[in-house]
C-alpha cells in the first residue's frame, strides 16, 4: 500500500521526503541525497511502462491517467508499505481517479502560502511572477517531468490542496510548511505519530532530534552547493531560501492583492489571511 507525500510544486515536499527518509532509513550521521530515492516520484517510466502505452502517452501526456490505477496495483503486489512522491491533484480525469483506498494507506500533504509558492515557482522555472501566478490559477495545469517526459495533473494551487484535504476514505495529515519552519520538531513528531498507525513502529524522540539536525535546510542547501542535486532545473538552486515570508520582499502590492483575491477562502482557512 502507498503512503503519498503530496503537495503543489515548491511547497516543501522534498524537505518532508528528506526528514522521513532519514528517520526511517539512514544509518549515517549526515544526510545523503541518495536517501530521497527511498521516496521516489510515482510518475516515472519504470512504474508506468510495464502497464502503460508509452507511445500513446508521448502523443497525449494526460492519457497517463488511464494507467494510474494499474501502475499502483502493480506496485502493491508485494503487499508492503511504500512511500511515493506526487504533485498530482487527487482528482479524477476522464472517469479515472488518481488513487483510491484499494491502493493507498494514507497521505501526508504539505501546503505552503501561495504568495511564497509563486516566488519559489517563478525562480525554479525561470519565469515571471505573473506567469507563475497564471500557472497556480490554472485548473488544467499539467506538469511535464523533464527527465521522463511524463505528465502530472497538478491543477491549480486551490484544487491541488482541496483535492487532498477532502479525502476521507483513507487517513491523511496536512502539514503547513510555515509551521514546519517555526516548530520543526513538533510538526515532524506529528508526522511520525501519524505514520505509527500505518507502519506500526515506535516513536523515537531521540531519532526525531537527530533527523531534524541532519535535515536542516541550511545543511541541504550546503550539500546541493557542494555536490549538486539532480532534481534542480535549469541550473537553478533547488534549495533556494527556505523562508516562510520571503514574498514580502519579492511581490509588488498589486500581485500580492491578486493572489490574496484568487485564493482568499483557502488562505483564510489555513490562517494565511
Amino acid at each position: 500500500m502507498i503512503v503519498w507525500i503530496a503537495s503543489y510544486p515548491k511547497s516543501g515536499n522534498t524537505w518532508i521526503r528528506a526528514l522521513i527518509s532519514y528517520y526511517l532509513y539512514s544509518q549515517k550521521e549526515e544526510f545523503d541525497f541518495k536517501l530521497l530515492k527511498k521516496i521516489p516520484k510515482f510518475i516515472q517510466r519504470k512504474f508506468i511502462a510495464p502497464v502503460g502505452n508509452l507511445d500513446k502517452i508521448e502523443k497525449n501526456p494526460i492519457s497517463i491517467s488511464e494507467f494510474w490505477e494499474s501502475a499502483q496495483i502493480r506496485l502493491n503486489l508485494d503487499n508492503e508499505i511504500k512511500f511515493l512522491k506526487t504533485h498530482n491533484a487527487c482528482v479524477s480525469y476522464d472517469g479515472k481517479w488518481f488513487t483510491d483506498k484499494k491502493n493507498s494507506a494514507g497521505y501526508i500533504y504539505v501546503v505552503r502560502d501561495p504568495r511564497s509558492v509563486v516566488c519559489s515557482y517563478a525562480s525554479h522555472h525561470n519565469i515571471s511572477l505573473e506567469k507563475a501566478l497564471k500557472d497556480l490559477s490554472n485548473e488544467n495545469q499539467i506538469g511535464i517531468d523533464t527527465e521522463d517526459k511524463m505528465a502530472e495533473l497538478v491543477s491549480s494551487w486551490k484544487i491541488n490542496y482541496q483535492s487532498w484535504r477532502k479525502k476521507k476514505d483513507y487517513p491523511g495529515i496536512i502539514i503547513k510548511y510555515e509551521n514546519l519552519i517555526d516548530n520543526t520538531e513538533e510538526e515532524f513528531e506529528k508526522i511520525i505519530i501519524f505514520l505509527k498507525t500505518i507502519l506500526k513502529n515506535d516513536l523515537d524522540k531521540k531519532r526525531i532530534k537527530k533527523t531534524i539536525n541532519a535535515c536542516k535546510f541550511t545543511n541541504l542547501r550546503k550539500i546541493e552547493n557542494d555536490f549538486g542535486f539532480e532534481e534542480s532545473v535549469n541550473n537553478n538552486k533547488f534549495f533556494r531560501k527556505g523562508q516562510k515570508d520571503s514574498w514580502k520582499s519579492e511581490l509588488n502590492s498589486d500581485l500580492k492583492k491578486e493572489i490574496e483575491k484568487i485564493f482568499k477562502n483557502e488562505m483564510i482557512e489555513l490562517g494565511y489571511l
